[in-house]
This record gives C-alpha cells, sequence and structure tokens, in this order.
C-alpha cells in the first residue's frame, strides 16, 4: 500500500518537490499505529491521519520538523518529533516511534481535536462501570477469604504437629519466555539460532528488513526478558542467544 502511495504522488508531483514518508509505530510492540496525527511545519503546514500507520508528505527542499501525535479517550497518549533535511528532489523515508511524552507540550504545539460522546454511547459506558465495578468487588472478596482460609488451615497443621511444604516458585526457563513473544521478536530469536546463536546487528537488520530504530526496540526487548545479550564490537554490535 505505501509503495502504491509513493509511485502514485512520484507521478503527480514530478517536479513540485521531494517525498518523505514513513511509518509510525508503538513503542509498547512496534506495531503501525492507525490514527495517528502527524504533522510538518511546510508553509502553510500539512497535517494527516495516518491509515494503516503510513504517512506521506511533498515538499521542497528544507528542513523540517515533523511531529506525530496519538490520542486515546481524548488524552495525549504517544508522541514523537524528528528533524529531516531535504537537500533535493527525491524519496526521503523517516519512520516514527512514539513514546509516552516526556514534557508537558504546549496548547500551540498540540493539534486540537474534538471529542464527543452522545447520549448513546453514555448509556453504553455507564452498565460496563458498574460491571466492571462488581466484578472487582467479586475478586476482593473472593481473595479475602482464600487467604482466610490459608490462614485457618495453618493454624490447624500448627496445632497438629504438620508441617506444610511451601510450593517453591517456578521461573519462567527462556524456553517459556521465548514460546510467549510476539511474531516480529520470535523471527529474531530464530533467526540468530540459525547463524549458530550469535549475529551482528548490521547482519540482523538486513535479514529483518526493519528499520535501525526498530531492530534496536526489538534487541532492548528481548534483552529486558534475558534472552539475548548485546556485546559492543569496534563501530557494530554482536548479539548472542543466551542459553
Amino acid at each position: 500500500m505505501r509503495i502504491f502511495i509513493v509511485a502514485l504522488l512520484l507521478l503527480v508531483y514530478p517536479v513540485n518537490g521531494a517525498i518523505i514518508h514513513g511509518t509510525v509505530y508503538s513503542w509498547e510492540n512496534l506495531e503501525p499505529l492507525a490514527k495517528a496525527i502527524v504533522t510538518i511545519n511546510t508553509t502553510p503546514e500539512q497535517r494527516v491521519v495516518t491509515e494503516n500507520g503510513t504517512y506521506s508528505f511533498v515538499v521542497p527542499p528544507g528542513t523540517y520538523v515533523i511531529k506525530a501525535y496519538y490520542y486515546s479517550h481524548g488524552e495525549l497518549e504517544l508522541y514523537d518529533e524528528e528533524n529531516i533535511t531535504v537537500k533535493e528532489n527525491g524519496t526521503y523515508v523517516l519512520d516514527l516511534i512514539l513514546f509516552p511524552p516526556l514534557t508537558n507540550l504546549s496548547e500551540e504545539e498540540i493539534p486540537k481535536i474534538q471529542v464527543s460522546i452522545d447520549k448513546e454511547e453514555q448509556s453504553k459506558i455507564f452498565p460496563f462501570g458498574l460491571v466492571v465495578l462488581a466484578i472487582l468487588v467479586v475478586c476482593v472478596v473472593a481473595l479475602f477469604f482464600v487467604y482466610r482460609r490459608r490462614g485457618e488451615t495453618k493454624e490447624i497443621a500448627e496445632s497438629r504437629d504438620i508441617e506444610i511444604e511451601e510450593f517453591p516458585e517456578i521461573e519462567d526457563s527462556p524456553k517459556r519466555k521465548a514460546e510467549e513473544l510476539p511474531e516480529d521478536l520470535k523471527k529474531v530469536i530464530e533467526i540468530i539460532k540459525k547463524e549458530g546463536g550469535r549475529i551482528t546487528q548490521k547482519e540482523l537488520r538486513k535479514k529483518l528488513g526493519y528499520s535501525e530504530a526498530k531492530v534496536s526496540l526489538m534487541i532492548a526487548d528481548l534483552e529486558r526478558r534475558g534472552l539475548v545479550e548485546k556485546v559492543k564490537k569496534g563501530r557494530g554490535n554482536i548479539i548472542f542467544l543466551k542459553e
């Protein structure tokens, strides 16, 4: 779909400027974000709402700031801002990874959106809230009786000199962790296994076909899960698969 849009823009604007396009991703799962707002500080400012996470602008040569916003329930949830310099006409790819905003943005910086809930939607939300509240109350009461029963069992056992064996906590093994991975992270693990348990980050990026930013985040996620280890070597990195 993105290739079709870029090809169409090239036919429509052959000499009017360069094309900047890319995909907007969420930092949580590295999946494309639909309905994100992307702006670029041309004169006048251009603004698009992503469909399937993709965006595209036609601009003359110059230096620009591209900003992306994602809202949830009328509140700004994710944000990213990137600079790009267009030296000549052509096609430029700039993928954006949106994170929770670290600072409060001014009202002028945040695109205005209208969020309205009609009476029919309110009537749907109200009973749903009651159902959630009822479920929470039931859970709290159930936990109370479970812990109370457990305490009574311990008292009876102690009075009869019966030893109660505590079950050891079962830690997730690397194999179990790997089975619970998202599909894109499983693909990374499979590639490293095929390469004998280690691969350079540059070679991994070639095999995946993803942007540098997305590959870095995927490796960081796998490190956090304890499945891989990244070792610096020269100007690059080597990724090792942990046993």
